[in-house]
């Protein structure tokens, strides 16, 4: 199942000496451009639905060219020609995916993902015109191919739920506990073994009934990707939640998609990819948790997880790790604060969190500079997000 099955669509803004998108502007790739990262040396899978002429699309040219498509495999159809597809079943989709993890139009100088040196291998798992169970099982045969050729970041833009055309197989609620499914067990189990992140999309169900993460959205050692807005680094009304009975925060980290988190996820392979051409002993745990860190938010919560990353924090935390970023936090004994901010803003968003989970989330529009926050029931911290900025508010008893 695509977490997005809609046209692609690439917003950009002008810098200097080439465009960004707005994602890559929203994470700072600026830093990973200067430093001259490109994920050299690093092998990236993606397990999509189809590559729809990715061979001719003007922004992977040069990764043809420069023969860094190392391997491509079509478990729908293994006689089929490579990059083909229908258009009506979304088989670009994959296509999509990989121009944001690395492709960059050397005509237009746009830049559309960080990871334009990587060396890539590509599979097929996914069809636009059906769901099955069978599909689950051929994105684990093609996780268990990439590791053998030695990946070391997976991108799933991909997610399972309650879609399937076989009602019998669609999956409750309750299975999205990070061990009920077979993709949470395969992603658990092959990034143990091998050392691979698993860079997966959260999914497109939070302003749904279903509300939260499908699989493998949910499995604890995947670096799940939410999706924000582009000016307050609020989420995305669509982006999904993770469940509020996992032990663990879901989604980890999140940055901007107007479409999907399955354009979210691209972007964070891209700059883990990088991350790792800098420092290239870097173990999985190690990398996802330098990304977490280099999130905008000091509390996690369960609609973005750490935020937003900044690209040249997670530098300098490869360079000194344990220099963990701490933003602004303001304690109170009292039931409600004045929060000020550094500039009018007509919408504040606020989390009231027990811990990491949700309780409830209030949106304040105002064109003050500074707004009253109040303590709901059972809150012990409330996070405050508004255009340029953020801080924690820390109830006391």
């Amino acid at each position: 199942m695509r977490w997005l099955k809609l046209a692609f669509l690439f917003l950009s803004i002008p810098l200097s000496a080439q465009q960004l998108g707005f994602a890559l502007e929203q994470i700072n790739g600026q830093a990973i451009i200067d430093a001259g990262l490109t994920g050299k040396g690093v092998k990236i899978g993606i397990i999509d639905g189809g590559f729809l002429k990715a061979n001719k699309t003007e922004s992977l040219q040069k990764l043809f060219k420069s023969g860094q498509v190392a391997g491509y495999r079509d478990y729908l159809d293994p006689d089929a020609e490579e990059f083909t597809g229908s258009a009506a079943f979304d088989d670009v989709h994959g296509t999509e995916v990989w121009e944001l993890i690395g492709g960059y139009n050397e005509k237009k100088r746009v830049q559309y993902g960080l990871a334009t040196g990587a060396t890539y291998y590509l599979a097929r798992t996914d069809h636009g015109g059906y769901e099955r169970r069978q599909e689950e099982k051929y994105a684990i045969e093609a996780m268990e191919w990439m590791a053998r050729e030695g990946v070391r970041i997976i991108n799933i833009s991909l997610g399972y739920n309650f879609g399937f055309n076989d009602k019998r197989e669609n999956y409750s609620r309750n299975q999205m506990d990070g061990k009920s499914t077979i993709l949470t067990q395969a992603i658990d189990r092959i990034s143990k073994a091998h050392g691979i992140l698993f860079v997966v999309a959260a999914g497109n169900d939070g302003n749904k009934k279903w509300e939260i993460v499908g699989t493998p959205g949910d499995a604890e050692n995947a670096l799940t990707v939410g999706a924000t807005k582009i000016k307050v680094w609020d989420a995305m009304g669509y982006s999904s939640k993770g469940p509020d009975w996992l032990d663990y925060v879901k989604p980890e980290i999140s940055c901007y998609s107007s479409l999907g988190t399955s354009f979210s996820a691209p972007i964070i392979t891209g700059l883990a990819a990088c991350l790792l051409e800098k420092d290239p002993s870097l173990t999985r745990i190690e990398l996802k948790k330098i990304i977490m860190d280099a999130g905008n938010l000091m509390s996690p919560n369960n609609y973005i997880g750490y935020g937003v990353p900044n690209s040249k924090r997670a530098l300098e935390l490869i360079i000194k790790p344990e220099g963990i970023f701490f933003g602004p936090e303001i304690g109170t004994t009292g039931k409600s604060i004045s929060v000020e901010l550094d500039a009018p803003s007509i919408y504040v968003a606020v989390y009231h969190k027990e811990g990491w989970k949700v309780l409830k989330k209030e949106i304040i529009r105002t064109d003050k500079t500074k707004v009253k926050i109040k303590q709901k029931e059972g809150a012990d911290t409330s996070t405050v997000i508004w255009e340029g900025g953020s801080l924690e508010v820390v109830w006391e008893d």
